[in-house]
């Protein structure tokens, strides 16, 4: 009887840290949006409980034989799906939540597994005796210790990596086969007649494989905020080419325009003189024309590419309402091209974004400063509201947290190349992002 009471508590123990690490996961990694509490979650939580009690999804797997195959695995089942009805009452109905849980669940046991295997000679150990018990709890801790460390070090790709969002089919493979591993692991390490060398292949082929899947997940977000990078340098290229045209056009223009202004003021002249002021005056309308549609341009920071963007987002703000005014000169062939894009169209995009929200005054102050071989581009812009920033990172609500934030890491990936940094802030109700970098002479 002291050995099942004893058994149900490791069991409750290792079920309250099972339920802070998936609490970790979903609030601080996937940010679902929260629902408000009721009175109703406390029947799910009971839930889980019972469930946990009952079997552990660890003891499932490890106790795994011929007897009772499908009672074994109804429950596993069960206790894959624990934690479910809890968090869809906490966040809401979502069929993420259905794929999300089940494969933490099973890779929290995985990794439970395995580190078990470093306290205990055998698996069966973990199960037998005092010893047994204290390394389940050193398990859980351990465990629990290893997802607070990925929390601390989130924003690094690697770790970031592990809770990085996959399609229901990688989902499906990914649990397929850190199950079967760990399923054939524990059979090999139960059989006595099987060589040390396989034990240890089979242990190490696992702690392989949970290092390979962040790594794979890596490779596979550099690849997507590539493609999604390329996507987006597409619509600034079109306004580049798109504005060295029109800027051509108003230049041959301008050259004509100046070419004939002696005829045009003789003709001018002649008319004034034989009284014709209807028209001369019809005749100087169409000078203004002219001289309108080859005015100077609106940007001229010394770089056509910067200008070229410039042109283009001060119409599209114009539109909007927002009045874009710029400072200074933007330094030539010491950025490369693709990047001074990446970094004026996002840092504009996100102005736009942002203050086309504003109530009041809607504007955009850039400012360029180059002292030597450092470049400073200040962007400022009007906000709705001052938003919370901690570590350079925005803390706010999800609508402006999209508004300010989209593209903030394409600004800081430029920026690190070049040795500089982002810093941004916001007061008054006004949101700065000052990107530096520092040029090669």
């Amino acid at each position: 009887m002291d050995g099942l009471g004893l058994m149900l508590g490791i069991n409750a123990f290792s079920a309250l840290i099972n339920f802070i690490v998936f609490w970790i996961i979903l609030d601080k990694f996937f940010e679902f949006q929260k629902t408000k509490w009721r009175n109703s979650n406390w029947i799910w939580i009971m839930l889980y409980l019972i469930i946990s009690l009952i079997s552990a999804p660890a003891n499932i797997i490890l106790s795994w034989d011929q007897n009772d195959m499908a009672i074994r695995f109804t429950v596993y089942i069960l206790t894959l799906g624990r934690l479910i009805p809890f968090f869809m009452a906490k966040y809401g109905f979502n069929l993420e939540l259905l794929i999300i849980i089940p494969f933490y669940e099973n890779l929290f046991d995985v990794i439970s597994i395995n580190l078990s295997l470093f306290i205990n000679d055998s698996i069966v150990g973990l199960y037998d005796g005092s010893g047994g018990n204290v390394s389940r709890i050193v398990v859980g801790l351990t465990t629990l210790i290893l997802f607070n460390v990925l929390i601390y070090k989130k924003h690094y790709s690697y770790f970031k990596a592990w809770f990085t969002k996959l399609t229901i089919k990688e989902y499906i493979i990914v649990f397929l086969l850190t199950f079967s591993c760990t399923y054939i692991e524990v059979v090999l390490v139960q059989m006595d007649n099987i060589r040390l060398i396989l034990k240890v292949f089979s242990v190490a082929s696992i702690v392989l494989m949970m290092i390979l899947i962040p790594h794979i997940n890596t490779v596979r977000n550099q690849n997507t905020s590539m493609n999604a990078m390329i996507g987006n340098l597409k619509e600034p290229m079109k306004q580049i080419a798109a504005s060295y045209i029109e800027m051509h056009e108003k230049n041959t223009e301008l050259r004509r325009f100046r070419h004939d202004t002696k005829n045009l003021l003789l003709a001018l002249h002649s008319l004034i003189a034989e009284r014709k002021y209807d028209q001369a005056s019809e005749y100087i309308s169409k000078m203004q024309e002219t001289m309108e549609i080859t005015k100077e341009k609106e940007f001229d920071t010394g770089n056509f590419i910067a200008d070229a963007l410039l042109e283009y987002k001060g119409k599209l703000a114009s539109k909007k309402g927002i009045t874009m005014t710029m400072e200074g000169c933007i330094p030539v062939n010491k950025v490369e091209d693709v990047n001074l894009v990446i970094l004026i169209s996002n840092l504009l995009d996100n102005a736009i974004e942002a203050a086309v929200r504003a109530k009041g005054e809607k504007k955009i102050d850039i400012q360029s400063i180059l002292k030597k071989n450092i470049w400073i581009l200040s962007v400022k812009n009007s906000c709705i509201d001052d938003v919370v920033i901690r570590g350079n990172r925005i803390e706010t609500t999800k609508n402006n947290k999209e508004a300010h934030g989209f593209g903030l890491s394409n600004i800081e990936r430029v920026t690190r190349k070049y040795d500089g940094n982002l810093k941004i802030s916001c007061e008054n109700k006004m949101f700065t992002a000052i990107a530096t970098l520092m040029l090669t002479v």
